[in-house]
């Protein structure tokens, strides 16, 4: 089931919710005060009295219908709040007041529809994304040296100073995340924690409202290469999501359909100026030329900022 679809059903259950909740308590009120029937059975009498003048413009017997209305409405309200009940205890109530949960307003879409819509494609998108468990608290910066060592440009470093600077950067990312934001590339070797703070990130923007869309690059690559000729709704999400996070970029099984797809992705979000978030072993613009070609590279390489990763693999330190 598409965003849509799955948004108009959870508009349509809140309104059948909506109108129970109505019905339950009319029910309610006429059986406390069976006068309040008997007069919002009359109020639907004269209803369709005026409904009949109106038609035969017949202006003077509506209006005196009219006022009979307001005499019971005004009888009706009084008897509800002298008995400690709201004057419109029994109406129709509504989660949205604009479109009265119909979704449509002024004849578009409402926000509420809207709402819904991209709550329901932000939960099929991160369905398969482990960043539900990733946040910035859980990033340990005592798993990095404080001594000096060697990166993999040959410079000295101390990855705990390092790693710090990373991990603000981040946050500060996150804190300051707009569609028009810059995208990032986070390089290093396995294992030192590129996945978690691209995850953290995604967690901080989703909490803002952005929709993120997380994926491997073996899981996003294979699944373009099986459905060739009917992923545009993937590839819609892909190309349209506020942040696209893909993950392990390196690890796929390239074929010429999925270069090409990987192509188009990389260029058409950088024309549209929206945000990714790149991780890779990869750790030059040799490497990703020689697995890419050099237009892809130099777009990935100059369109972002590049964090690098530099520490000991914390996942052979945690064991």
């Amino acid at each position: 089931m598409d965003s849509y679809s799955a948004a108009s059903n959870t508009l349509e259950r809140r309104r059948n919710r909506m109108h129970s909740e109505m019905l339950r308590r009319k029910k309610e009120i006429y059986d406390n005060f069976p006068q309040i029937k008997a007069i919002d059975d009359k109020i639907y009498e004269l209803g369709l009295s005026m409904a009949f003048y109106g038609l035969k413009q017949m202006s003077g017997e509506a209006r005196q219908c009219a006022r009979y209305i307001d005499e019971l409405k005004a009888e009706r309200a009084n008897i509800l709040t002298s008995n400690g009940y709201p004057a419109d205890y029994t109406a129709e109530r509504y989660v949205c007041g604009l479109c009265k949960d119909t979704g449509v307003y002024n004849g578009r879409a409402c926000t509420c529809l809207k709402a819904e819509i991209q709550k329901n494609k932000q939960k099929r998108l991160s369905r398969a994304s482990p960043f539900p468990d990733c946040r910035f608290r859980d990033f340990v910066l005592d798993y990095y040296p404080k001594t000096p060592m060697k990166n993999e440009a040959g410079n000295t470093v101390i990855p705990y100073d390092q790693m710090g600077a990373v991990l603000n950067y981040c946050i500060s990312y996150a804190e300051n995340f707009s569609e028009k934001s810059t995208s990032l590339m986070l390089i290093g070797r396995a294992g030192l924690g590129k996945t978690h703070l691209a995850c953290s990130v995604a967690n901080a923007v989703i909490e803002k409202g952005f929709t993120v869309l997380y994926c491997s690059s073996q899981s996003l690559f294979n699944r373009f290469e099986q459905t060739k000729y009917n992923n545009r709704e993937l590839l819609s999400d892909v190309l349209d999501c506020d942040l696209f996070i893909l993950d392990d970029l390196g690890a796929e099984t390239m074929t010429s359909y999925t270069q090409g797809v990987f192509y188009n992705i990389v260029n058409t979000r950088m024309i549209n100026r929206k945000p990714t978030i790149y991780t890779t072993n990869l750790t030059s613009q040799r490497l990703l030329t020689q697995r890419y070609s050099e237009k892809v590279s130099s777009r990935l390489i100059g369109e972002c900022t590049v964090l690098a990763f530099t520490g000991k693999d914390i996942r052979q330190l945690k064991k």
